[in-house]
């Protein structure tokens, strides 16, 4: 782990080593609690396959009624069962392994809920430190609510297969932009301010899905707990930007370890803090809407 550092940006170069934590306190005015960005776009779900998830053009959270508690086993309750399921693709890796994961979302005034099913490797080491945990088989939910959702303040939330959990915010004084041959720009200085969520939640769980063993974790992320300039308010016509991904680590014979990475809008292996323009779109949309994403 890093030194603290005050009043500067740290600049990383290489893809294992853009997880190590500092400090960088940012001057500047921070705006508060915003409603999202409402651009105009319309945002819908392909046509789901046969395991009813999709790959989708938006990420889309439901509002929660009043009597419904998302914090349930997503493989049980009907609250999520009638939810819009969206799967993760692998995005790069030299192994065979072979999961499936799939995720939904909805969502309160006051709380952004993200459930995810796994199936396939998902193990934890309960002596990893915090700030480690991306090192071992985890999910990932990255955000940016910020107003201007350009990526220079975004959120990483890492979420161990046990409930664990360790949060980043990122900042930068500039956009994070690709090079000139589209590939992340690694030398692209930011910064990384560990956060604790207060009232974050995590519930995990088990079941079976399309016939397997399967892990389910569902997180209960307090919008208004996010750093000031991510803090937003769940409403419905919110446009965020968000991706979601999953890690699972395969130890090989020669002593070192594989990563196979999982994404819900594609992203280069672990890039996604170098490449936040490349998270996708999180729409917060009506139940009347919902329903006719799911008659697709």
């Amino acid at each position: 782990m890093m030194n603290k550092r005050t009043a500067q940006s740290l600049n990383f170069k290489g893809l294992t080593t853009f997880k190590l934590i500092g400090v960088v306190l940012l001057a500047g005015s921070l705006l508060s609690v915003w409603p999202g960005c409402k651009d105009g776009s319309t945002d819908s779900a392909s046509t789901p396959g046969r395991d009813g998830t999709v790959r989708p053009l938006a990420l889309e959270a439901q509002p929660l009624k009043p009597a419904q508690h998302a914090m349930t086993n997503p493989l049980l309750a009907d609250v999520w069962k009638s939810a819009q399921w969206f799967k993760l693709a692998k995005t790069q890796s030299s192994t065979t392994t072979n999961a499936r994961t799939k995720i939904a979302a909805a969502f309160t005034p006051a709380n952004l809920y993200i459930a995810i099913v796994a199936t396939g490797p998902s193990k934890a080491d309960p002596a990893a430190a915090a700030d480690d945990l991306w090192r071992h088989d985890c999910s990932e939910i990255w955000l940016d609510t910020s107003r201007k959702q350009n990526g220079t303040n975004f959120f990483e939330l890492v979420v161990s297969p046990t409930g664990r959990t360790h949060g980043v915010w990122h900042r930068s004084s500039t956009p994070p932009t690709p090079t000139s041959a589209g590939t992340p720009d690694l030398d692209h200085p930011y910064g990384l301010i560990p956060w604790n969520i207060k009232g974050l939640v995590v519930k995990t769980g088990s079941g079976t899905w399309r016939g397997h063993p399967a892990v389910t974790t569902v997180v209960k992320i307090p919008i208004g707990s996010l750093p000031r300039p991510l803090r937003f308010v769940g409403k419905i016509g919110g446009r965020f930007r968000i991706n979601v991904l999953r890690y699972v680590w395969q130890a090989n014979a020669d002593g070192h370890r594989t990563l196979t990475q999982y994404s819900l809008f594609p992203v280069p292996l672990e890039a996604q803090a170098f490449a936040p323009y490349l998270m996708g779109r999180l729409a917060l949309i009506s139940s009347s809407d919902a329903d006719v994403a799911l008659r697709r």
